[in-house]
């Protein structure tokens, strides 16, 4: 029987990711420039939160597959 939670699982994994790359991008933009060195360090706090809260969600998303019998490749994740 073909277990259809990999490939879900697997796309929601890369989606989170994306999602969060996209949201680090915006957030270190905004801390960039001259004119905004007293949000810098706010920027750079909210850019650890969202890579590790998103790597904590992209590793539970492939282990709960993994553990439920998925087919995807168990990937370590270090927040």
């Amino acid at each position: 029987m073909h277990n259809k939670t990999t490939p879900d699982a697997a796309a929601a994994a890369l989606t989170t990711l994306m999602h969060a790359l996209i949201d680090i991008e915006c957030t270190a933009e905004l801390a960039q420039g001259e004119e905004q060195k007293d949000r810098t360090q706010f920027a750079l706090e909210c850019i650890r939160y969202i890579a590790t809260r998103s790597l904590n969600d992209a590793k539970n998303i492939l282990v709960a597959d993994y553990e439920n019998g998925g087919l995807c490749v168990m990937i370590v994740l270090i927040p």
